[in-house]
């Protein structure tokens, strides 16, 4: 009888260790920040931005994804989660806002207390992509990165967004610099047919008459 309780006991204690070793495990996050490597990640910030085409907020959107336009608003959410044992007393957030874009809702910098243990923030930001005129020159499509940090005394985590801005033409407001030479080179070439023209006709009706 001690023997089949002694082999129960060992059975259970096995069993046990497999139950705490799947919790230790899953307390490990894998992101593609950190080069496919996995981390134990207790405090963790995520960066989406609103993808229009699809109706969702997703992680990137490059440069075969939607591009946005002169004046376009864009948002991000950031979500910033507590995967630790322990209630997050106070948090710093940090978002660095890429250039060509302006603010215009939502806190660039904030604070988080009490974030007790699988409790996730979340947070907007509203920017709008800036005038034609303040962008580069001789680029129709421009790709940035936004980034945000959070910090909690030594854990910290950080993530980013891309997006890119293409320069769209919705009416024939200027003329390209190929194309007004190759008008200018076509009116020029009217003109000298037609002054051509003139010229052959004046000299026929001079010896008509």
């Amino acid at each position: 009888m001690k023997k089949i309780i002694n082999i129960t006991i060992i059975i259970f204690l096995a069993l046990a260790s497999l139950v705490f070793n799947k919790q230790a495990q899953a307390e490990v996050y894998c992101d593609d920040q950190y080069g496919g490597n996995c981390r134990e990640i207790e405090l963790q910030i995520d960066k989406l931005i609103y993808d229009p085409e699809s109706n969702n907020f997703v992680d990137n959107l490059g440069i075969n994804d939607y591009k946005f336009s002169n004046g376009e608003q864009i948002t991000f959410k950031l979500k910033i989660k507590n995967n630790g044992e322990e209630a997050f007393k106070h948090i710093d957030v940090r978002d660095y806002l890429p250039d060509y874009v302006q603010h215009l809702n939502g806190d660039l910098s904030f604070e988080i207390t009490d974030l007790v243990v699988n409790e996730t923030e979340e947070r907007e930001i509203t920017v709008k992509v800036v005038n034609a005129d303040k962008m580069p020159e001789g680029k129709s499509i421009i790709c940035v990165v936004n980034k945000v940090e959070a910090w909690n005394g030594s854990d910290s985590d950080s993530d980013t967004a891309q997006f890119c801005i293409e320069e769209k033409v919705l009416g024939m407001t200027t003329i390209p610099k190929t194309g007004a030479n190759l008008i200018s080179a076509i009116i020029l070439l009217i003109v000298a047919f037609s002054f051509g023209f003139y010229r052959i006709g004046k000299s026929f009706f001079k010896k008509s008459n």
